[in-house]
């Protein structure tokens, strides 16, 4: 048997780029470059780099001790630590069905846009090759199609990015330092909490299990930063309109700017978004079934992910708009990301569990410490959000939620310090 080569390392981490780009993505990308032109760049920066900090921490836990991460969290935790998982595990799980509703209406818009047939059909189709692409079962099947998908999204979207009047400098800056335009600090959490999400993290240390950790930050280097960029270019091709209100409004405005090609390539990208991630959510509930409940059935992952693209498909045919479903689900996963977070820093700082050499230094601790910290205001930004949307809550109390986040970060980093002094 052959060693695996860094090609196929950076075909297997491709799934992490495909699933974080959705069609949630591309409507938060859109209308920030919209409302504020290339001022948020910097936030896709940010959200990027911490993605692929964490996706790095949960796979080295995986690699290093050759246990996942729920085991890996029960001999941290003990008893407390497989009940701490399962929470985390189902709500994240819960967070896949809710989400693939929009991933497949997504998938469904892009198609429409290219071939006007009819919504219905098109969502049994995208169901159906969802169904026997996820039935197949073949890693390196998944793999190699989430590569098409996610070459054919960056192509559709550095096509309509390279009509924007913008030089490379101007770019660059805009990526590098940070800006707070008025009224924007919700669409900066917003392009963040786009890029992290709950269920890549178990999906990149999932697929991480046997590998190496040089081919494992080879290939998650390469698809984060690869993801970083498509999101990049969205948000720079969303400078071209006023605003963003539907997908079929967008592809008529950027035909009227760039001619037939800006609605193909709106469509191509939209369908490869929506398509990629109708297959890895599916895929990463049954990845984290299987690190959570340590299932390895095959009958039971099918039943897991059956029912996360069932739930996509319901809502799909039916025309429904699962708002309140999502937003409760958002809300819950805007309080488990932390946590998970949290247990990550808390894991890999564990000497008894973490070889010496892979034990984190000061510099990587500081900045885990921050990024716990923006996770716990987008969680809580997301969570205050839901409570307004259900009338629950008059107004924002964004000064509160900041204190609140530095506290906690604070509280952790006091931990670290002295588990590390120890």
């Amino acid at each position: 048997m052959r060693p695996p080569s860094k090609l196929s390392s950076v075909i297997l981490y491709s799934v992490i780029s495909a699933a974080f780009i959705g069609p949630g993505t591309i409507t938060t990308a859109i209308t920030a470059g919209a409302t504020y032109q290339l001022g948020l760049l910097w936030a896709v920066t940010l959200g990027t780099m911490g993605c692929l900090l964490l996706q790095e921490v949960s796979a080295r836990i995986v690699i290093s001790t050759g246990l996942n991460l729920g085991q890996a969290s029960q001999q941290c935790f003990g008893a407390r630590g497989k009940m701490l998982m399962t929470l985390v595990g189902v709500t994240v799980m819960l967070g896949c069905a809710a989400y693939e509703a929009g991933n497949m209406l997504g998938a469904v818009s892009g198609l429409n846009l290219l071939t006007g047939i009819n919504l219905k059909i098109l969502t049994v189709v995208v169901a159906v090759v969802s169904f026997v692409v996820l039935w197949i079962n073949k890693r390196q099947v998944i793999s190699w199609l989430m590569t098409g998908l996610v070459g054919l999204m960056g192509l559709a979207f550095f096509m309509l990015a390279l009509q924007q009047p913008f030089s490379i400098t101007e770019v660059l800056a805009h990526a590098v330092v940070p800006e707070f335009p008025g009224g924007s600090a919700l669409l900066i959490l917003g392009l963040v909490g786009t890029t992290i999400v709950p269920y890549n993290i178990f999906l990149g240390s999932g697929i991480s299990k046997g590998k190496t950790i040089p081919l494992m930050r080879l290939g998650l280097t390469v698809s984060v930063l690869t993801g970083g960029l498509i999101t990049a270019a969205i948000l720079i091709a969303g400078t071209s309109v006023q605003a963003f209100s539907s997908f079929p409004d967008l592809a008529g405005s950027l035909r009227e700017k760039m001619g037939p090609v800006g609605s193909l390539a709106l469509g191509v990208g939209l369908f490869a978004a929506g398509f990629s991630s109708s297959i890895t959510a599916p895929y990463a509930s049954s990845v984290i079934a299987s690190t959570i409940f340590g299932w390895e059935d095959q009958r039971r992952l099918r039943l897991v992910w059956g029912t996360v693209l069932l739930t996509g498909f319901l809502f799909g045919i039916s025309g429904i708009k699962p708002i309140p479903v999502i937003l409760t689900v958002q809300a819950l996963n805007g309080l488990i990301l932390p946590l998970l977070v949290a247990v990550l820093i808390i894991v890999i700082n564990q000497r008894r569990i973490i070889p010496a050499t892979h034990v984190p230094g000061l510099l990587y601790n500081v900045l885990l410490l921050l990024m716990l910290g923006s996770v716990v205001l987008i969680g809580l930004n997301q969570v205050e959000k839901a409570l307004i949307s259900f009338n629950l809550l008059a107004e924002s109390y964004f000064h509160v939620l900041v204190g609140c986040s530095a506290a906690l970060m604070m509280i952790m980093g006091w931990w670290v310090y002295r588990v590390r002094d120890r």
